[in-house]
């Protein structure tokens, strides 16, 4: 019977080999993952923050369209009429008595 040490077996050499080369390749996949969920985290993180930019302008040109719509629908009023007839052309009413201040010398 041969007597053989147990640092001399070359199975077990091949066992540990293996297991570092697993080990090893775990350790890449999980440095790869890692990087791979921080690109994705920055990502998030600007596309968050331009949705919200856009969110705010959404919100801004909804209140103008508000505003361009109330005063469309004033424009079509006499009111705005007159008003911008004694404004712009300095148009009065027939029977209207206009007072104006008297410069002092």
């Amino acid at each position: 019977m041969k007597v053989v040490s147990v640092n001399q077996n070359p199975k077990r050499g091949r066992k540990k080999t293996g297991l570092l080369f697993i080990a090893v390749a775990v350790m890449a996949l999980c440095a790869v993952i890692g990087f791979g969920k921080a690109s994705l985290l920055r990502e998030k993180e600007a596309k968050e923050k331009q949705y919200r930019e856009l969110a705010e302008r959404l919100l801004a040109e909804q209140e103008r369209s508000d505003f361009l719509t109330e005063r469309r629908a004033y424009m079509q009023t006499t009111r705005y009429i007159e008003e911008m007839a004694r404004e712009k052309l300095g148009l009065v009413y027939e029977d209207e008595v206009i007072f104006r201040p008297t410069e002092e010398k």
